[in-house]
């Protein structure tokens, strides 16, 4: 059967916690984009990213279990090629692909993966590589290789949570972005609004450019290694959490831990509440609001993931029990929780 046309494909990237997700669901919500299929990748062994995904379109897909730029990569080019078996029998018309990837991923890999696969170049054409930055919080990532090659490699910069630093602070964060990647366009936003038009349908990937970042993007297989020191603790539960209790530990940890937890996010049953109610947070940063009402033949359970340095799993253990035990007591670094 022969193509008609290619398949555009739009990248998000973005550190830990910048916006990604809050982003991708307003492309979601486009009218456009009603036929796209989604990929998103997970760094650790959860589907929370995708469980916060609206639910209106035909194909959204998990890779879990690591990073596609690197040990899961295999698994998106059998998606991928999962999706052209599928246009071909003429079971799904897609208007274009949107990958998400995790906030650990070097976008470099994913990138050649549409450019060195004979495959994937016949039916698949990237249209954009789009990075969202977390300017509040950046400056404390921006000497790591990884925040670097997602800046590097993007066509669109958004400096997202603009609202949470000065002017002054806005504009030093961009000159330094800006000598990290010369030619991509950088806008400033808050809680990810972007005009879809900046994204989609832009056709804003320069191939000549990432050539002089990285001569041999078109040659040689990258591979990608992550910082040993970054780790991911995953806590599951059936039982209720007292909600009192998850505010008093979340509290905690923000407090004592922030500056290691690079992100934590979570979709928790709470005692009481017919809503899941979300915990997401970023540092110091965190928020939790009530998400949609629990379907009558959906599971009611907790799911959180700790990502960042030195983590304690035996403390984070703990703490979660806390919250799921009411007899139970807690006592840590001074702290003692009833």
């Amino acid at each position: 059967m022969l193509k008609q046309h290619k398949i555009p494909v739009t990248i998000l990237t973005g550190f830990l916690g910048a916006g990604k997700t809050t982003l991708l669901n307003r492309l979601l919500r486009d009218e456009q984009n009603r036929r796209a299929a989604v990929i998103i990748n997970e760094y650790g062994d959860t589907g929370i990213d995708s469980e916060l995904v609206i639910k209106t379109h035909e194909e959204i897909i998990e890779i879990n279990k690591g990073c596609i730029c690197c040990n899961v990569r295999g698994d998106l080019i059998k998606v991928l090629k999962n999706l052209i078996v599928k246009m071909a029998k003429r079971e799904i018309h897609l208007s274009r692909i949107i990958i998400e990837t995790t906030g650990l991923a070097n976008p470099a890999p994913v990138i050649q993966t549409f450019l060195m696969d004979e495959v994937m170049a016949y039916w698949f054409d990237i249209d954009s590589v789009c990075t969202v930055v977390d300017s509040k919080h950046l400056p404390l990532h921006l000497e790591q290789e990884i925040a670097q090659e997602q800046i590097a490699f993007a066509d669109l910069i958004i400096m997202n949570k603009a609202d949470l630093v000065s002017q002054e602070e806005l504009a030093d964060l961009k000159l330094r972005i800006k000598k990290m990647n010369m030619t991509a366009e950088v806008i400033t936003t808050t809680n990810s609004e972007v005009p879809i038009n900046k994204l989609i349908g832009v056709q804003s990937f320069d191939l000549s450019a990432k050539l002089k970042i990285q001569s041999n993007l078109l040659t040689e297989s990258h591979h990608h290694h992550h910082d040993d020191n970054v780790h991911s603790i995953i806590l599951k539960s059936d039982k209720p959490l007292f909600l009192d209790r998850v505010n008093k530990w979340f509290t905690y940890l923000v407090q004592m831990k922030g500056e290691s937890l690079y992100r934590y996010k979570g979709i928790l049953n709470v005692k009481d509440i017919d809503n899941r109610v979300v915990y997401q947070g970023v540092h110091m940063l965190f928020a939790s609001t009530e998400d949609r009402k629990w379907k009558q033949d959906e599971p009611r359970k907790s799911e959180l993931i700790f990502i960042g340095t030195k983590l304690d799993e035996e403390e984070l253990k703990k703490g979660f029990r806390y919250c799921i035990d009411e007899k139970f007591k807690l006592q840590t670094e001074g702290y003692f929780f009833r």
